[in-house]
């Protein structure tokens, strides 16, 4: 019994901890949404599609769950190569790669 209250408590606590993580990461969607409409970005499904035919990308496997960095107007991507992951750093504005690691 305890341990199902400790249990029930704990997961409360979790959800009230993101809640305000899931609100921001909603208001950046939003922004970057009216950003891509205003042309002011690159949308993100062309600029992973732009990246993806560039080499050596196109030989790599595109993980997903690309990030936006609001302030510097970057995105970073996943890829896999081989064993490796490769990430890359995307201007959100041009759609040029800004840097990659490694």
């Amino acid at each position: 019994m305890f341990r199902t209250i400790t249990l029930s408590l704990a997961s409360a606590f979790l959800l009230a901890a993101t809640a305000p993580a899931t609100a921001r990461g909603d208001r950046d969607q939003d922004h970057l949404r009216d950003a891509a409409a205003q042309g002011q970005v690159v949308p993100l499904g062309k600029l992973i599609a732009d990246v993806r035919n560039r080499s050596p990308y196109r030989d790599m496997t595109f993980l997903g769950g690309a990030q936006f960095d609001q302030q510097r107007m970057v995105y970073t991507l996943k890829f896999m190569d081989g064993s490796q992951v490769v990430v890359v750093y995307v201007d959100a504005r041009t759609g040029r790669i800004v840097g990659r690691k490694p």
